[in-house]
């Protein structure tokens, strides 16, 4: 992905199009997931006027596809962060000594 050379332009798509998606399990109020909708649409009109009339792509396809992959890729980083953090709250609220164990490589 660094041979994508993001623009400053797609990098505030990017963060802004994670911000105003919303999860389908998540309880939402029906106002809410509208202004979230208006606000995607808007983003992606925007993205759009970016490419045809500042950078002159008329086939920008391909380096959507691209934004998206990163989209969901920054997903996936963030659900195993998650995971990491829940499994550092479990050990850390018990006291393990490792030290003399087969878990912990002493070189004496």
């Amino acid at each position: 992905m660094k041979s994508l050379k993001l623009t400053e332009y797609e990098l505030v798509y990017l963060i802004a199009q994670i911000l105003w998606t919303l999860q389908d399990d998540e309880d939402y109020s029906e106002q809410t997931r509208l202004v979230a909708e208006e606000v995607s649409e808007q983003i992606a009109s925007e993205l759009h006027n970016y490419y045809l009339y500042q950078i002159g792509l008329t086939n920008y396809a391909h380096r959507l596809v691209n934004l998206t992959k990163l989209i969901e890729s920054s997903k996936v980083v963030n659900n195993a962060k998650k995971d990491v953090f829940i499994l550092a709250k479990i050990f850390l609220s018990c006291k393990f000594d490792i030290t003399k164990s087969e878990l912990f490589d002493w070189k004496e």
